[in-house]
């Protein structure tokens, strides 16, 4: 259980790290002005951007410990990575 709750620190606050730079240098808006009508309506919700970026790093993770119990973590990061933005 402890490994869960440590998995999922690591992936939000990566993930808020990384949304927050994304912000940062224009990523977000470019998705949001030149992105489809899906792409750009993500773009404008933070908790979408929060779910598909915890995903991403989720299957990172997973690809590097090869533990299963990684595919609950998107799940109990996207709140928190929602939060921390």
């Amino acid at each position: 259980m402890m490994i869960i709750l440590e998995y999922t620190i690591i992936v939000a606050l990566l993930s808020a790290f990384l949304l927050l730079l994304a912000y940062k240098w224009g990523i977000v808006e470019y998705l949001q002005v030149h992105g489809n009508d899906i792409i750009s309506k993500m773009a404008n919700c933070q908790f979408c951007l929060s779910w598909w970026l915890c995903v991403f790093v989720s299957v990172v993770l997973l690809h590097y410990t090869m533990d299963c119990r990684v595919l609950i973590v998107p799940f109990l990061a996207t709140p928190l990575c929602r939060r921390l933005l």
